[in-house]
């Protein structure tokens, strides 16, 4: 009996011991939280400790399995004006206090409990087998808490959709009213008080004029793609064929498009913006088919050039931003005319780069980052001496000063940089003392945004200084008034 009692107890410890390592090199430990494994020191603590875990899950999975039920069957109007009140159109902002938001709390504190642990970068949850429960949401019962909460909550959102589909068929056949004297306090927001007939009527024309503009714009960007779509035409060599409106001329590979979606020659569009721009300070243009008046900063510039197709015909995976596909197809395009050269790329924003990572992966390309000093020479050394890894992405007040990487013969500059002497220092990694081979250098700007007004301010500013000294100097090159013209906005009312 003794000898049977030390081996149990043998036994008991060395299985505590396994399941406290296990705990400790498998679980992510949250901060500030005692850990799972410093919760039981032998086998009846385990025990003790799973009992009241399971008990407890089990408690709020009753309580969320409940609630659903209690939603089951067609929907009460009283619980619809509830949702909608409380949700679907509240009057401020969301009270949530009906029985789908209540149903949506129990479901947050079950999903806390049953996902309350990581392991190994995944999720771990108490899978444990459930009984079969008579008039439950559906007779194929899953087999795991996990299952069973994933149907609970898929027909709940049924539910509440069922009931947030009822409330928009019944915002279409509503009317606003007034409220009749003897008539209680309205909660629905289609009943208004006699005092707020004329704040709803302005309310109503100040949205109608919102969508017309909207809509005005949404047909000038159709009209845009449609003639884009004509100049995508194999057939014609990547010209469009549509005559321009003022001189009948075709509009070729380069023309204007107004926000109103018509398109005009750049001849016609120069001579409207020198000789007939409109507005006191003469910064819009009406179109000459519809009269709609566009701004000189909104005017759009197509170039359909054969350049630019055969750029385009590099295909770049995933949804990307048009500045960081174009990076992209520009890495691409110089690992297939000039395979083996290597490639840095420069960004102010250690999120941009981390975008652009993300893009290169999809793409299958493969790449070295440095992001601060962890792996700095690790991830540095992969990209000079090894052969398949050719684009390093760097940050510029880490990446720009001090490094010799005459290995790469390619820059590139994801946004402009306010301070010439950072620009100089980038491109100074490659563009040096033992370079070998020709360096080039790429910059990327968003055309009618602040970056094209950076990048013409930067030059401007460039050339009114001779010093070589003085183009080193960020304080020489830029003034509080070349700031202040940065960020100033043209607010002239357009006519």
């Amino acid at each position: 009996m003794t000898f049977i009692w030390i081996f149990r107890c043998s036994t008991d410890d060395d299985l505590v011991s396994r399941i406290k390592n296990e705990l400790t090199s498998s679980y992510k430990q949250q901060a500030h939280k005692l850990s799972m494994a410093d919760k039981f020191r032998d086998g009846y603590g385990l025990q003790f400790l799973l009992t009241t875990q399971m008990q407890d899950l089990m408690k709020s999975q009753k309580t969320v399995q409940d609630a659903v039920k209690s939603l089951e069957g067609p929907a009460s109007k009283e619980v619809i004006e509830e949702a909608t009140v409380c949700h679907l159109r509240p009057m401020r902002l969301p009270l949530n206090n009906c029985v789908f938001c209540k149903a949506d709390e129990l479901f947050i504190d079950y999903e806390s409990k049953l996902f309350s642990h990581t392991v190994k970068g995944q999720t771990a949850i108490f899978e444990e087998m459930i009984e079969d429960e008579e008039g439950l949401v559906d007779d194929r019962l899953p087999t795991t808490s996990r299952g069973l909460w994933a149907v609970l909550h898929e027909y709940w959102m049924v539910l509440r959709n069922h009931v947030s589909a009822i409330d928009e068929l019944g915002m279409a056949t509503e009317r606003l009213r007034v409220r009749l004297p003897d008539e209680p306090k309205p909660k629905l927001p289609h009943i208004i008080e006699p005092h707020e007939v004329e704040q709803n009527r302005v309310k109503l024309l100040n949205d109608q004029a919102v969508a017309k503009s909207q809509l005005q714009k949404k047909l000038g960007q159709f009209l845009y793609l449609t003639n884009l779509e004509k100049s995508q035409d194999k057939s014609t060599g990547g010209l469009n064929p549509e005559p321009c409106p003022i001189c009948a001329r075709p509009l070729g590979q380069e023309w204007a498009v107004l926000t109103c979606g018509h398109c005009f020659c750049n001849e016609c569009i120069a001579i409207i913006v020198e000789q007939y721009s409109v507005g006191s300070r003469r910064r819009a243009i009406k179109c000459a088919i519809c009269r709609q008046t566009t701004s000189h900063t909104e005017i759009s510039y197509v170039f359909t050039t054969q350049s630019s197709s055969q750029d385009q015909d590099i295909p770049v995976k995933g949804s990307h931003s048009t500045k960081v596909e174009a990076v992209v197809r520009t890495l691409k395009k110089i690992q297939v005319t000039n395979p083996g050269a290597k490639c840095l790329v420069f960004s102010t924003w250690q999120s941009v780069l981390d975008i652009i990572a993300k893009a290169l992966f999809d793409n299958n390309m493969e790449f070295s980052q440095i992001n601060g000093i962890h792996k700095f020479q690790e991830n540095l050394s992969s990209f000079k001496y090894e052969e398949k890894i050719n684009i390093l992405l760097l940050p510029l007040h880490t990446g720009s000063n001090g490094l010799n990487i005459i290995e790469a013969t390619h820059v590139l500059l994801v946004e402009p940089i306010l301070n010439p002497a950072h620009e100089l220092q980038a491109i100074g990694r490659v563009h040096r003392i033992g370079q070998t081979k020709p360096t080039f250098v790429h910059r990327f700007l968003i055309k009618s945004t602040i970056e094209e007004r950076m990048q013409a301010m930067l030059k401007t500013a460039e050339k009114s200084h001779t010093s070589t000294a003085m183009k080193h100097s960020e304080a020489a090159v830029l003034t509080v008034a070349d700031l202040a013209d940065l960020f100033t906005e043209d607010t002239e009312p357009l006519e």
